[in-house]
């Protein structure tokens, strides 16, 4: 069960607390607080908050938009609202919708709710999250707009046979907080942090591909990569306690750094699980079937070293008569040297990272590394806040064109990573494109 400090951190973002004067909170003083504990804690585990919450929204108010191939689709209201959540849902209207993605109505819910993965979740558990959004969220009257979707795809009924095709997770019985280490690993990986959602790669029928279980997939302009313990694509050089660190953090010194979808789940999820359940998640994902991949030929962290430039000023200046182009040296230097150093060896404390030895800079895919560079790194954990500016077309500090950013990412892979990427303008483009619609 969860300690002090997750429990307090998941009723805060609910916006709720326990014994206070309101009726909400009364009502929820009521309730078996061990089940609340836990129903807390499982919506921490689930991740619920990352896509029922807009940027800047309240929590579980939903409103998010989510970019998928059928076209954009708006997270709902779960807070306990009767007229604009799920008030009025009852425990049996809230497990068809987990387990079996159906609405209060009977319409099927879209496949980005991954109803998929809930489907394993033990009825204590559905029962305990049910306990706590009923009376540890605090209601929001606040509609989001409607998914609209064109022709078929607005046709809900075409997911029944969506649905009996994709499968789902077989349900877990009996008390999942007593499970055994791998079990309960397992439990975790496939029903709430439901971790193939993103790092699965899926068919034409954007359904996950079971035998290539967590191998890699894209995800609105980033790529969840390879984490199976593949000695050449994957993590097969991580051990647990570095899964562990990462989970916890977001970092794992000379191996990887959390940004994006990923530094989210770091934030709001992964770093809020007891040591238990972070290594039970730990040694059920390193004995997974390994499976190489088809970019990655070499451990992505494994390449490159610092690159030897003596900092030795002559005192002569150089002269750029052309400001609007920068050749890769002059892009690195301006923009990446005065952090991760000229030589890509970073700050002393690995605030600003290792450029070498990166999973990010030696992965086969350029995906990654164009996106934060675009995007930046914002994440914050008891570890501390792990800043990096970004320099995209939102930029505080500098905004880098498409060939700037592909001069920048074939550049830095040369010097300190696998020398392999030919990005060009248009990647970039079609990258910035993809995390804009997202």
């Amino acid at each position: 069960m969860p300690d002090f400090k997750t429990v307090f951190w998941s009723f805060l973002i609910g916006g709720t607390v326990l014994g206070g004067l309101s009726g909400h909170a009364a009502r929820a003083a009521d309730v078996d607080q061990d089940v609340m504990n836990r129903g807390a804690y499982l919506a921490t585990a689930a991740d619920c908050i990352a896509c029922h919450t807009k940027p800047g929204g309240t929590p579980f108010a939903g409103g998010l938009k989510i970019a998928t191939p059928m076209g954009d689709i708006i997270s709902t209201n779960i807070t306990p609202d009767a007229d604009h959540g799920i008030g009025k849902y009852s425990e049996h209207d809230f497990e068809q919708a987990l387990r079996r993605g159906k609405r209060r109505d009977g319409e099927n819910l879209y496949p980005v709710m991954p109803y998929v993965s809930y489907a394993g979740m033990t009825d204590q558990d559905i029962h305990a999250l049910y306990v706590w959004f009923m009376n540890g969220v605090k209601p929001v009257a606040e509609t989001p707009p409607a998914t609209q979707l064109s022709f078929p795809s607005n046709i809900r009924l075409t997911l029944s046979g969506w649905n009996m095709l994709a499968g789902s997770e077989k349900q877990e019985t009996g008390d999942s907080a007593t499970y055994d280490k791998l079990r309960r690993g397992k439990y975790l990986a496939t029903a709430l942090e439901h971790c193939g959602t993103c790092h699965t790669p899926r068919n034409v029928m954007l359904m996950e591909k079971s035998d290539e279980f967590l191998a890699g997939s894209p995800v609105a302009g980033w790529y969840a990569p390879n984490i199976t313990p593949s000695k050449t694509g994957g993590i097969g050089d991580w051990n647990e306690d570095d899964v562990v660190q990462y989970l916890r953090t977001g970092r794992v010194k000379g191996k990887s750094q959390a940004a994006g979808p990923m530094g989210e789940a770091v934030e709001h999820s992964t770093s809020h699980l007891t040591d238990a359940d972070l290594h039970a998640l730990a040694a059920f994902v390193l004995q997974v079937k390994p499976i190489d991949d088809t970019a990655d030929h070499q451990l992505r962290d494994a390449f490159g070293k610092a690159n030897d430039i003596p900092d030795l000023r002559s005192g002569e200046l150089t002269r750029i008569a052309n400001l609007s182009h920068k050749n890769p040296e002059n892009l690195f230097d301006a923009n990446c040297a005065a952090c991760h150093g000229q030589n890509g060896a970073g700050t002393a404390d690995q605030y600003a990272p290792f450029l070498y030895k990166n999973s990010v800079v030696g992965a086969g895919r350029p995906d990654n590394l164009i996106m934060t560079i675009l995007t930046g790194v914002n994440r914050k954990t008891a570890d501390g806040h792990a800043s990096m500016p970004a320099f995209g077309s939102t930029s505080d500090v500098q905004r880098l064109d498409d060939e700037e950013v592909a001069s920048l990412v074939n550049y830095v892979s040369k010097t300190f990573g696998s020398g392999t990427y030919q990005v060009t303008a248009d990647q970039v483009a079609q990258v910035r494109k993809e995390h804009t619609q997202h």
